[in-house]
C-alpha cells in the first residue's frame, strides 16, 4: 500500500526501481533481522557519541569558565560568577524563545510525548538547540543535570536517523527508546539502569518485547564511552567491606527523608514553573535570566560560607566528597539549601536541563546530613555514613522519576559497589511509599499534565475495544507523493524516487481526483497508449477512528483511504491495509 516506504514495498517492486544506490536502498535489502539488528546498533552509535559529545562539551566550558574562581576571594567570585551567570541566561533564553521553546526544560516528558503521540518524531532544530543551549546553560553554571537532554537528544536523533533509512513510523517509537537508552548509559556508564529507566519511564512496561533492542543498543553506547573514556564509575567513593545491621536499619528512616526532600522538591519546583507559565511579567527569553540570576544568588551564598561551588553545575566533586564523608555538617547543609534553591529556579524559570543529577545531589546530602546527625548517639563507622548518603541519593532519585528498579541499579552502576545494594533496596522501597503518598504523579508525567497534555489518549491500547477509538492520525503515513501530470517522464522519475504500490491523483487545483496503482503507471510510462485509469478514492480525515476505517478499508479502491482536511478538499496523509495492521501489532513492538 501507499503507506509503505522506501524499502517496505515488495521485492519485487525494489527489483523495477533504478537510479543512485543510497545507504536507504542498501539498508532495505537486508533480511528484515540484518534491518533490525543494524538499525539497533546505529542508535546505540548516535546515542553514545551524543552523549560523549555533550559531556565533554558541557566539562571543557565548565573548566573554561570556572576553574580559575575556585580559590578566588569571595569579592572576585561575585564578580565573575555574576558576569558568567549574567551571559548564561541572556543567550539560553534567547536560543529557547527564539529557535526552540520545546528544548527546555529537562527533556524526558518532551520524548515521551513524541514516543506515543508522535511515534518518536523530534523537530531536529529542537535536538540542535538543546545541545547548544544545554552546553551553554550546564557548562555555565546552572543547577542542573545533563543527563535528561542526553536522553532527549539521543533518542530523537536515533529516531531521525531511521527515518533517513525510510523506517516506517511505527518502528521508530522503538528506534526513538533504543537511542534514549543509550544515550543514558554513556551519560552515566550505567547500561543497565538505562535500559530499565526506558522501560519504567518511557515505555511503561518492564515487559516490553523491544527490551533486547534497547539493551543491545546500551552495549553500542557504552563501547562508545570507553572507546572515548577510561572505564571509571562516576563517583570514586570508600568501599563498604563490613556488614551492619545498625545501618542498614537505618536506611529505612534515610530513605523517607530523603524521599520527602525529592518530594519538597518536586512541588516547589513544579508549583513555581506552574505559576511562572500563567502569570509571569517577563518575556520568555528573559525567564532563564531570572533563574540564573537566582541561582547565582545562591551560589554566592554557598561560597562565602563553604568556599564550595558545588551548587553551580552538576556539583558531582562536592557530592562525592559528601559521599566520602569528608564535607563538614556545616556544609552539607549550605550546600543542600542552596542547591535546593538554585536547581528550584533554574527549572522553574524555564532553564534547559534536567534534575536528575540535582537530585542525585540533594539525596546525597540529605543523607550525608541525617548520617551526621545520627552518629552523635549512634556509633557509627565512617563506611556506614557512606552507606546512608548513598541511601538517600537513590530514595530521593526513586522518589522525583518513580522508577524504583531504576534508582537502585544507577546507584549501583555508578558506585561499582554490590555491597551498597541491600540497603538501597530497603530506601527505595520506603521512598516509593513516601513519594505515592505526597505526590500524586512523578516529576515527568506531571510536567505534562501541567502543560494541559493528557498522555493515556495517545498510549497503546491492549483491548479491542480501546483499539477501535484510537484515531487514524495516529499510524498514517503523510509523506504524499501524488501524479499531478502524465508526462511520462515525470512519471518515471516518480516511480524511480518512491516505492509506493499507489498514489493519490491530483487535479490542476492541488484537490483529490483519484487513486491510481503502481503497476498502471508502469504500464502507462513503459509505452501504454493512454493514461491509466483513475479510480475513486474513499476519503477520511484525521480524526477518523480505526474502528470506523476497519471494514471501509477492505471494500475501498485499491485497499487505501486517503486522508483530507476538514474541507474534504487537500490530502494530508494516506491510510492503508499495512498501517492498519501496524496499528494491531504496535503494542507488542512498544
Amino acid at each position: 500500500g501507499f503507506g509503505r516506504v522506501l524499502g517496505l514495498a515488495d521485492d519485487a517492486n525494489h527489483g523495477k526501481l533504478k537510479g543512485t544506490m543510497n545507504l536507504a536502498t542498501l539498508y532495505h535489502k537486508l533480511p528484515a533481522r540484518g534491518r533490525m539488528l543494524v538499525l539497533t546498533c546505529l542508535c546505540g552509535l548516535v546515542g553514545g557519541l551524543v552523549a560523549v559529545g555533550f559531556h565533554h562539551a558541557i566539562s571543557w566550558l565548565h573548566h573554561l569558565l570556572w576553574a580559575r574562581w575556585e580559590g578566588a576571594t569571595l569579592e572576585e567570585f561575585v564578580l565573575a560568577s555574576f558576569l558568567i551567570l549574567l551571559s548564561v541566561g541572556l543567550i539560553s533564553g534567547f536560543l529557547l524563545a527564539v529557535w526552540a521553546p520545546e528544548a527546555a526544560g529537562s527533556g524526558i516528558p518532551q520524548l515521551k510525548l513524541a514516543y506515543w503521540r508522535d511515534m518518536g518524531a523530534m523537530p531536529i532544530r529542537g535536538i540542535l538547540v538543546k545541545f547548544l543551549a544545554g552546553t551553554i546553560s550546564l557548562g555555565g553554571g546552572l543547577s542542573l543535570g545533563r543527563e535528561g537532554p542526553t536522553v532527549q537528544m539521543a533518542g530523537g536523533l536515533a529516531s531521525w536517523a531511521a527515518a533517513r533509512l525510510g523506517v516506517v513510523n511505527f518502528q521508530r517509537r522503538t528506534a526513538a527508546a533504543c537511542g534514549a537508552a543509550a544515550g543514558l548509559a554513556a551519560a552515566f556508564n550505567t547500561p543497565i539502569a538505562a535500559v530499565t529507566f526506558v522501560l519504567e519511564e518511557i515505555i511503561e512496561d518492564l515487559n516490553s518485547r523491544a527490551i533486547g533492542r534497547i539493551l543491545l543498543a546500551s552495549v553500542v553506547a557504552l563501547s562508545v564511552l570507553y572507546f572515548f573514556s577510561e572505564n571509571e564509575p562516576v563517583f570514586h567513593i570508600p568501599a563498604v567491606t563490613g556488614f551492619n545491621w545498625v545501618a542498614y536499619l537505618l536506611a529505612i528512616p534515610v530513605g523517607g527523608l530523603a524521599a520527602l526532600t525529592g518530594a519538597a522538591f518536586q512541588g516547589a519546583t513544579l508549583g513555581w514553573r506552574k505559576q511562572i507559565r500563567g502569570k509571569a511579567p517577563l518575556p520568555p527569553w528573559l525567564r532563564p535570566l531570572a533563574g540564573a540570576m537566582i541561582t547565582w544568588v545562591a551560589g554566592c551564598v554557598a561560597f562565602g560560607m563553604t568556599g564550595r561551588m558545588g551548587v553551580l553545575g552538576s556539583g558531582y566533586a562536592d557530592l562525592g566528597l559528601g559521599l566520602a564523608g569528608n564535607l563538614a555538617v556545616g556544609t552539607v547543609v549550605v550546600l543542600l539549601v542552596a542547591k535546593f534553591v538554585a536547581t528550584t529556579a533554574s527549572y522553574a524559570w524555564g532553564g534547559c536541563g534536567g534534575i536528575f543529577a540535582p537530585t542525585l545531589f540533594l539525596g546525597a546530602m540529605t543523607g550525608c546530613l541525617a548520617a551526621e546527625l545520627l552518629s552523635l548517639g549512634i556509633d557509627l563507622p565512617p563506611e556506614n555514613i557512606t552507606v546512608l548518603s548513598v541511601v538517600g541519593m537513590s530514595a530521593c532519585l526513586g522518589a522525583v522519576v518513580r522508577a524504583p528498579v531504576t534508582s537502585i541499579l544507577i546507584v549501583f552502576e555508578m558506585t561499582h559497589d554490590f555491597a551498597l545494594v541491600p540497603p538501597l533496596m530497603l530506601g527505595t522501597i520506603v521512598s516509593q511509599g513516601v513519594s505515592r503518598l505526597l505526590c500524586h504523579e512523578n516529576f515527568y508525567a506531571q510536567v505534562l499534565k501541567d502543560d494541559g497534555i493528557e498522555l493515556e489518549k495517545h498510549m497503546d491500547v491492549r483491548d479491542f475495544a480501546g483499539w477501535k477509538s484510537r484515531r487514524v492520525a495516529a499510524y498514517a503515513t503523510y509523506q504524499v507523493c501524488a501524479v499531478r501530470e502524465w508526462d511520462r517522464t515525470v512519471l518515471r522519475q516518480l516511480l524511480e524516487k518512491h516505492a509506493f504500490a499507489v498514489f493519490p491523483v491530483l487535479r490542476a487545483d492541488g484537490t483529490l481526483e483519484g487513486v491510481v496503482s503502481r503497476l498502471a503507471l508502469q504500464h502507462f510510462v513503459e509505452g501504454g497508449a493512454n493514461p491509466p485509469r483513475v479510480l475513486k478514492a474513499s476519503t477520511k480525515t484525521p480524526d477518523t477512528t480505526l474502528g470506523e476505517v476497519k471494514t471501509l478499508l477492505v471494500e475501498a479502491p485499491l485497499n487505501v483511504i486517503v486522508l483530507t482536511d476538514e474541507t474534504g478538499r487537500a490530502v494530508v496523509g494516506i491510510f492503508t491495509l499495512h498501517d492498519l495492521l501496524r496499528s494491531q501489532v504496535s503494542s507488542a513492538e512498544s
